[in-house]
């Protein structure tokens, strides 16, 4: 064996090595925190579990790479770039080394080549099969479609890194995919895993903890049980007034504000949204949802028609329940209709059968059925089951 091509080799696992270490480093400052982190692929030889409870572990498959698994705990939007480019820094960092050694050491000509190879693949902005790199990461928010996707839509990639987590023994891990699993099931109408994890590891990471409350709270109202679901969500607030973030206390504040509409009470519900006024993103737009809802209960005729138009608007934008803002739009339309205004009910009926039909095209083939159970007359379809979950089922 030449001394290029043992460098070549060796400077496989130290790439990878450097490459999520620095997606790891980036973490903390972009929102993210570490649930695992390792080198190679396959069942673990080696593995142990840091004081902030984050699996390090070495692969079987030593020469396949790395992963770094980072759950979302505050993300902070403006630096989630950094996160996603720490690999890509680390393997710039890396080249600049190794030029000028590859010139005095010629042993080294293939490992600086190979991390140029894989810097330049990692740049490229590819998706296919569960494959998405770094670079596809990056500009994925400038691309039409990718900032308002439904976040059912990626059951598979969450399955997925399920999977990976489990095999690493990451508690942490499996509680986010399992809980995100739980709410996607939750939105589309499927029947809920009644799984629930240990308290301990939400009490590691109390984002974890809250969307954990936010969820079952959800299931509860889901299954009817809204009562409860206020209650449990109440307790948790007061519990943790002093130290609960801020994307669970709006998440909660959403979840609140349902239980309300649906206890009858719109005007307690309103109080509850006030608070997320100026909140960012997907927050926002399910509160101006539930804000119409809040008028369709008050038979508000200016106040669901300025709402209705409000939502409608932003229905191209992302949604923690698309499917709510397509059914409540269309209710809106109903009323609308009900008092005579033609012109803007058949306008908002048809942006909630737009929004309906992109529910379910972002849905995947066994999510496709119950979600279109739950739109019902908005989504416009007729239900046909067929023997095989890939074949289709919605025909027009």
């Amino acid at each position: 064996m030449t001394h290029t091509t043992l460098a070549w080799l060796l400077s496989v696992p130290l790439i990878a090595v450097l490459h999520e270490l620095g997606h790891a480093l980036a973490a903390k400052p972009a929102g993210y925190r570490v649930t695992s982190f390792g080198i190679g692929h396959g069942a673990p030889l080696l593995h142990f579990r840091t004081r902030r409870g984050t699996i390090v572990y070495l692969g079987r498959w030593i020469f396949s790479g790395g992963q770094c698994v980072a759950i979302p705990v505050d993300v902070i939007p403006e630096r989630r770039w950094l996160y996603h480019s720490g690999g890509l820094i680390f393997q710039g960092l890396l080249a600049l080394v190794l030029w000028p050694l590859a010139e005095r050491f010629p042993a080294l000509s293939g490992a600086m080549w190979f991390n140029l190879l894989v810097l330049a693949w990692n740049l490229l902005p590819l998706r296919f099969g569960g494959y998405v790199s770094d670079g596809y990461k990056l500009i994925s928010p400038w691309l039409g479609g990718a900032r308002g996707g439904p976040h059912y839509a990626q059951r598979d990639q969450i399955a997925k890194v399920l999977r990976l987590e489990t095999q690493n023994r990451s508690d942490l891990g499996v509680a986010w995919c399992r809980t995100m699993l739980q709410w996607m099931d939750v939105v589309t109408g499927q029947e809920v895993d009644p799984w629930a994890p240990n308290e301990l590891v939400l009490m590691a990471e109390p984002q974890l903890e809250g969307l954990f409350t936010f969820v079952r709270a959800e299931q509860e109202r889901s299954a009817g049980a809204s009562l409860g679901a206020l209650q449990r969500i109440q307790r948790y607030r007061q519990d943790m007034s002093h130290s609960l973030p801020p994307l669970s206390r709006d998440m909660l504040a959403l979840a609140e504000a349902r239980c309300w509409l649906e206890q009858g009470s719109p005007k307690k519900a309103r109080e509850l949204l006030s608070e997320l006024v100026g909140a960012p993103g997907p927050i926002a737009r399910d509160a101006a949802c539930l804000q119409l809802e809040c008028a369709l209960q008050e038979k508000d005729h200016a106040r669901i028609l300025s709402s209705a138009r409000r939502l409608s608007q932003s229905l191209d934008l992302g949604f923690f329940d698309l499917p709510a803002a397509a059914m409540t739009l269309f209710q809106a339309a109903h009323s609308l209709k009900e008092r005579g205004s033609l012109q803007d009910a058949d306008h908002l009926a048809a942006r909630a059968r737009w929004a309906a039909d992109r529910a379910l095209a972002a849905a995947l083939p066994e999510d496709r059925l119950p979600l279109a159970r739950r739109l019902g007359e908005v989504a416009g379809v007729e239900l046909v089951p067929e023997r095989r979950p890939s074949s289709k089922r919605l025909l027009r």
